[in-house]
């Protein structure tokens, strides 16, 4: 199944190619809401074919706490790879991921991850670790949302890491409301067998959380009071 799994994504990629080219062509134009909205269905097209060609299956609760407008910092616990699957089929836009330099190097897909928001970041390099966030949070500013993976690597297990304080600096800074959202069973797809396994991974959207004339004291508790609330909403 795993062969398959990656022979079908590559293949889905190449069919991709002349949509990355007409991506290109809007951009140049300058035409960015048209492509985005292109880019934000393709995806959760790829992302719900490669999931039901891998045996996953979503329970996603509490949607209606997602915004119909306005940007948003979305934060998630981080256990797999498919945390970003489940990512792309929350937010109602396109929404911009840290993710690792590594991710370059997948054959065909920089150009969409790209496209999608992604912002790479060599997690080996603390000053490319600052510019990545500054980058992020430049597009907050500019009304784009992000999601971010506080914890900075995956957990590969149901446990939830230390979350790093660098989203919630951009939230501080941008004023932009939080969106906590607990993961479960990402792991399970990759990470737990190290080749593509069958799982129903759930998610659950909290209320967001409202930055705007955050006080110091309360800049410096949000990232543990955010870990907490995920923690404790975290699906069985």
């Amino acid at each position: 199944m795993t062969v398959i799994w990656f022979l079908c994504f590559a293949l889905y990629l190449i069919a991709l190619l002349p949509a990355s080219l007409y991506m290109k062509i809007l951009t140049k134009q300058g035409k960015i809401e048209k492509r985005n909205a292109i880019v934000r269905k393709m995806a959760r097209k790829l992302v719900l074919r490669m999931s039901r060609l891998a045996g996953v299956k979503y329970d996603i609760q509490g949607l209606e706490n997602v915004p119909k407008e306005g940007n948003a910092i979305y934060i998630a616990n981080h256990q797999g790879i498919f945390d970003i699957a489940v990512m792309m089929l929350i937010p109602r836009e396109v929404c911009g991921f840290l993710v690792k330099k590594e991710a370059e190097k997948i054959p065909l897909a920089r150009k969409w991850l790209l496209y999608v928001g992604c912002i790479f970041v060599d997690r080996e390099k603390p000053r490319d670790a600052v510019e990545a966030l500054n980058i992020a949070e430049e597009r907050v500013k500019n009304g784009e949302s992000m999601v971010i993976f506080p914890e900075g690597t995956r957990s590969k297990t149901g446990e939830i890491g230390e979350f790093k304080n660098g989203a919630f600096r951009i939230a501080k800074n941008t004023g932009v409301q939080v969106i906590p959202v607990a993961i479960e069973g990402t792991y399970k797809v990759w990470e737990q067998k190290h080749k593509i396994s069958k799982a129903t991974v759930k998610a659950r959207v909290l209320p967001p959380i409202q930055t705007e004339g955050m006080t110091r004291e309360e800049y410096k508790a949000i990232g543990e009071r955010v870990r907490q609330l995920i923690v404790e909403a975290k699906p069985e």
